[in-house]
């Protein structure tokens, strides 16, 4: 892609994403800066591009106080309902149930899917550019998180309820990171 995120070197790249506007709900650099798909491109372009999104989080977290670790859950989460239109039945329910791990891989696997490429002419360079799209026609939502849940089980055969509401709890108080 030629947008300035996609010929920025993925290290780079990765410094950008850990900031509080893609972490940081509450935060006003959450409306201010990006509209919501634009944050959902540049994060699938990173993703697509190799990038890591566990590693950005986890960049983000380091040394914040625990106001600003909470709320990586809820972004995940918001991200997760744009990405899938609210369609997913019971989704805040269902990824109680996941490990942090497994929540980014869920992210990152509906983004792999979700972003497309848009070539344009650019009549000021006479040149066509490309940018990133947000296209969730092709995306099967809830293939991907019951694959994703079937891998935790099947990692988890013994799970106790207690361990899978104190999991619940994380999601809802405090923080994984």
């Amino acid at each position: 892609m030629n947008d300035y995120y996609g010929s920025v070197p993925l290290e780079e790249y990765e410094q950008i994403l850990a900031n509080r506007e893609y972490w940081d709900n509450i935060s006003g650099e959450w409306q201010m800066c990006s509209k919501m798909e634009d944050k959902l491109v540049r994060l699938g372009t990173f993703v697509q591009r190799g990038g890591d999104l566990n590693r950005v989080i986890a960049l983000y977290a380091e040394g914040r106080e625990y106001t600003y670790r909470v709320t990586i859950q809820h972004c995940l989460e918001r991200y997760l309902e744009a990405l899938t239109k609210k369609r997913i039945p019971n989704l805040p329910l269902r990824l109680y149930k996941l490990e942090k791990e497994e929540a980014v891989k869920l992210l990152s696997e509906m983004l792999k899917v979700s972003i497309g490429v848009d070539f344009r002419y650019d009549k000021y360079t006479s040149r066509q550019v490309s940018f990133g799209v947000l296209d969730t026609r092709k995306l099967d939502a809830e293939g991907i998180l019951s694959a994703i849940e079937q891998e935790h089980r099947q990692a988890h055969p013994n799970e106790s309820i207690e361990k899978i509401r104190k999991r619940a709890h994380t999601w809802i108080g405090d923080s994984w990171w």
